[in-house]
């Protein structure tokens, strides 16, 4: 730097002044230089540069290629070129970043003046640098938010839309543009009421001023594509206020929601449709949720409840309201297994009506699924099949009732042609030898009392033949609730000698109590049954008679259990319930006993099976309709 005072004292004053001038200088973070440019050494730098570049002034001064030393690999281009604009006498500011003595980079800005001589040759170049790591980093992050938040409303699934205090769109996002099919700068500049159909301007308009008195609105809006096709948003709209609490626009956020309109519409007309279906068929329709609570239903279902739990169905109501707290264990069953199958499950019931005859419906559970199977709740259906059902049932007895008559009739044949025609055969044979006048009077009197013999057993036959009849006709007797320990108190009173006489053992447990049936056919069964067991005993062993009773789903069972002599099965099973067959001839009898059970059993709509072996006793197992 050069100096041009002749006097002494001019030139203690001019070196007095710079040596403030550089003591303000070192006092300032900044760093101030200066550097020849013929020599390019620095000749002067302040005591900032320790703190921005970790290197102290005289390093600086010792070595005129430090600063560019400093500067980070990737901007060293950034300081090319300064010469001509130096030249020139421009002043030139750049930033960069410069990589600190320990390492570490930071961002300045380097503002740098030429000197020139009096012949307009650049001789010095005065400079400052300064640290603006922190603007910077400010700017970066700002930069970064700005980024994100474009990418938010540009990848937005909603359209964004703004406006100004003038009503004026200066904003638009892509999605909002596909979604009415402009370019968004066609939107910009213009009102809302553009894009907007005509029937609806008034109501946007209304909107747009209750927004500037601060409300926030959400509204489902038509509007106008560029097509001039009519598209429904759903709009979310808030007003923007700035920090004097004037309204400088409004910002929307808007879903398109034209295709679920349409999808409504035609669910709605939909709907109707099936309403009407819904409340005309022949069948009650109840529609039920997952939770379990009622959804809809149609008048039928309601006429059905009212009818016959004597309560209204309600919407929103659980279902097992509606069901007895014996009853809804089987309906959670059967709803988690449709739940869980998809499968319909179906049953029928029977309801008693006021005149005593029987309702019949037809019960189904449907599970209602969505296009990707998820579960999404029941339909109950009941259906009155009251008349198939009991023209079925009917057809059922008649052929039942036919099965058994020609069953009855092979029977009566088997008797007429075996235990009726041995004793009219030996009548007629009698007969013949008492017209013969060689017989003495002892001789006829033998034969008499063999005719004799013979009619009882034609009899006989005949008393059998008509148990059997009224056996098939008792079943139409009136029916009771019948209790089964009644029925076994009353056989031991009726056979107490034969009880007492063989010490026989009972051992009775009914956990059904009773059964609504008929009396006479069911103290018979039991009867014989009981009879037979001890009858039928292992000498030498105490008889023990066991009678159970249990629930099997919709059966009634009786087991009756003996440890008697038992019944050769492999043998004997063909013909066990057969008439006039015995199986053990040590005993009397007839072979009455067990085809008069299985009749009656049949009768009153039963089945029975056997389980016996010789010497292990005999078991009987009779099934009821519950």
């Amino acid at each position: 730097m050069a100096f041009s005072f002749n006097s002494d004292n001019g030139l203690q004053k001019t070196e007095y002044a710079h040596q403030e001038l550089m003591n303000f200088f070192n006092a300032m973070d900044e760093v101030f230089f200066s550097v020849d440019q013929e020599s390019r050494k620095v000749i002067q730098i302040s005591k900032g540069c320790e703190k921005l570049y970790g290197h102290k002034p005289e390093e600086f001064l010792a070595n005129n290629r430090l600063w560019f030393e400093l500067i980070h690999p990737d901007d060293k281009e950034i300081v090319g070129g300064e010469d001509e604009l130096l030249l020139r006498g421009e002043t030139v500011c750049k930033e960069y970043r410069i990589v600190r003595k320990d390492n570490t980079i930071r961002w300045v800005e380097n503002k740098v003046v030429p000197g020139f001589d009096d012949n307009g040759k650049l001789v010095r170049i005065d400079g400052i640098t300064r640290d603006i790591t922190e603007r910077k980093q400010a700017e970066e992050l700002h930069r970064e938010r700005d980024a994100w938040s474009r990418r938010i409303v540009e990848t937005a699934q909603e359209g964004i839309w703004t406006i100004d205090e003038n009503d004026k769109t200066n904003f638009v996002n892509q999605k909002l543009g596909d979604i009415l099919g402009y370019d968004p700068k066609e939107m910009i500049g213009k009102e809302p009421a553009v894009f907007i159909d005509g029937s609806e301007r008034d109501a946007a308009n209304e909107r747009i001023q209750n927004r500037k008195r601060g409300l926030k609105q959400n509204v489902d809006a038509v509007f106008l594509s560029k097509a001039g096709e009519q598209v429904w948003l759903k709009l979310s709209a808030n007003p923007i206020f700035d920090e004097a609490g004037t309204y400088k626009g409004a910002l929307g956020m808007m879903t398109d929601i034209t295709q679920r309109k349409k999808d409504e519409e035609a669910l709605r007309k939909s709907e109707a449709n099936l309403r009407a279906i819904f409340d005309n068929t022949d069948s009650s329709y109840i529609l039920i949720g997952s939770d379990l609570k009622i959804i809809s239903f149609n008048a039928l279902a309601q006429k059905f409840s009212q009818e016959n739990n004597a309560k209204d169905l309600e919407l929103d109501k659980d279902i097992s309201y509606y069901f007895s707290p014996e009853r809804w264990p089987f309906i959670q069953e059967t709803l988690d297994k449709v739940a869980r199958t998809g499968e319909t499950e179906s049953y029928e019931l029977s309801y008693p009506k006021p005149d005593g005859t029987l309702q019949w419906n037809n019960v189904r559970w449907l599970n209602v699924r969505n296009s990707d199977h998820g579960h999404l709740g029941f339909i109950l259906a009941n259906k009155d099949i009251t008349e198939m059902k009991t023209a079925m049932l009917e057809r059922e007895r008649v052929t039942t009732d036919l099965i058994q008559h020609i069953k009855d009739l092979e029977q009566f044949t088997y008797i007429i042609s075996h235990n009726l025609r041995a004793p009219v055969a030996n009548i007629i044979g009698l007969s013949e030898m008492l017209k013969e006048d060689m017989l003495d009077a002892d001789d006829k009197k033998e034969v008499v009392e063999r005719v004799s013999h013979s009619i009882k057993n034609i009899d006989g036959v005949i008393q059998d033949l008509n148990h059997i009849l009224q056996a098939r006709e008792l079943v139409n007797e009136k029916k009771d609730e019948i209790y089964f320990i009644d029925l076994v108190t009353t056989i031991k009173s009726s056979i107490f000698n034969t009880i007492s006489s063989e010490k026989a053992q009972f051992e009775c447990t009914f956990d059904v109590p009773s059964i609504f049936t008929v009396k006479s056919y069911l103290y018979s069964i039991f009867y014989n049954l009981v009879s037979n067991s001890i009858k039928y005993r292992q000498l030498g062993a105490t008889p023990v008679i066991s009678i159970e009773s249990r629930k099997i789903k919709d059966k009634v069972e009786l087991r009756f259990k003996d440890n008697g002599k038992g019944i050769d099965l492999d043998k004997n099973a063909a013909q066990l319930f057969g008439l006039y067959k015995r199986f053990d001839t040590t005993m009397e009898g007839k072979g009455m006993g067990l085809f008069m059970v299985k009749t009656q059993v049949e009768a009153l709509g039963g089945s029975i099976r056997i389980k016996s072996r010789l010497n292990h006793g005999t078991e009987f197992i009779i099934q009821f309709s519950a």
